[in-house]
């Protein structure tokens, strides 16, 4: 039997259209209403021609959207977050015939906005969605808060593709054991909220204070890249795309991931496939799901100026064992969430 659903989602990713391919696979008819490519992240997909896809920018209202539900008639409807005003409205217009899915990866933090959110949220919302997708334990506080059962929660939302990045890790396990590559890598876009100013001044500082013979490799693109950092042992890449990363991770040593808002960070799930220790600021959403501290790598506190210095310096310090066996480690913790386990979550929705 044909399971029809439609999802109403933002900026598509590598890693979730593999997901979407296996799930059609698995006999469901997918319809995605989805944002253009990012221009700071300008990704080249490669489409499954059995998977429907309508640019966002076509519907110019909520009843253009629900002419095309109600003409497909899914079982199932998905919604990426509250960010689309136009989607929520789609919903809250939606019969009960329809099962309707918020996702979210929006980590629980407290904050007053947040809490203000919450009641705003179950006013409006609460009664119009049927349950909600979350990627792990920071983001089922959340879902929690906004008032759904532990029944109505699901999380697993994002997985990587993890043949693709274990095959590297494979690929250059060898060679790193022979001589372990003294090089950090860091993969995001170039803006404040990464904290990759801060990463290359701290770098600078450490190895010119130290005399400690490491590089940082940095890949992306944004606002910030014309005034990213030159120096002898920085080198930029700019932006490339995820199947062009093969030699630039393979050498490459430990993974970093400074940044000051991080809801998840699929990145870090790619990098500890890949076999990588790594270095991860404490407001990364996924740290609890993919590192142990000092067993994998390290996480540090971006509010604490010195931690970062004082981590990566630690990291510099450990022997070639030491972060091999990191490494090892990181590839023990990537399976905890997988294509195939996400294909499996949406079966148990759908119901």
């Amino acid at each position: 039997m044909t399971k029809k659903i439609v999802i109403l989602f933002t900026e598509l990713s590598g890693y979730i259209l593999q997901c979407f391919d296996l799930a059609q696979k698995d006999n469901f008819q997918i319809h995605v209403v989805n944002y253009p490519v990012n221009k700071e992240a300008p990704f080249q997909f490669k489409k499954n021609d059995n998977i429907i896809f309508y640019d966002r920018n076509t519907f110019l209202n909520k009843t253009s959207i629900l002419e095309l539900i109600f003409k497909i008639s899914p079982k199932l409807i998905l919604i990426s977050g509250w960010i689309d005003k136009i989607y929520l409205e789609v919903i809250k217009n939606t019969p009960s015939k329809f099962k309707r899915v918020m996702m979210i990866d929006t980590p629980w933090t407290s904050s007053m906005k947040q809490k203000i959110w919450v009641n705003l949220f179950k006013l409006k919302y609460l009664n119009s969605i049927d349950a909600i997708w979350v990627p792990g334990e920071k983001q089922m506080n959340y879902a929690k808060k906004l008032g759904f059962m532990p029944n109505e929660i699901y999380d697993g939302l994002y997985a990587c593709d993890i043949p693709f990045y274990k095959e590297i890790n494979k690929k250059w396990e060898a060679e790193k054991k022979e001589k372990f590559p003294r090089k950090f890598l860091y993969i995001g876009r170039y803006i404040h909220s990464k904290g990759v100013e801060e990463l290359t001044n701290t770098f600078i500082s450490i190895i010119e204070k130290n005399k400690l013979n490491w590089e940082l490799w940095c890949v992306g693109t944004g606002d910030l890249w014309h005034k990213r950092k030159t120096h002898k042992s920085i080198r930029h890449f700019g932006f490339v795309q995820p199947e062009d990363l093969d030699k630039i991770i393979g050498g490459s040593g430990v993974f970093v991931l400074p940044s000051k808002f991080e809801p998840w960070g699929v990145v870090l799930h790619e990098m500890v496939t890949s076999g990588m220790p790594i270095l991860i600021s404490d407001v990364v959403g996924s740290k609890n799901s993919f590192l142990k501290n000092n067993i994998n790598g390290m996480s540090f506190s971006y509010k604490n100026k010195g931690d970062l210095e004082y981590k990566m310096t630690s990291i510099m310090n450990l022997s070639d064992e030491e972060l091999l066996k990191m490494g090892e480690e990181s590839v023990h913790l990537s399976t905890r969430y997988t294509p195939e386990k996400w294909v499996d979550t949406l079966n148990k929705i759908y119901g």
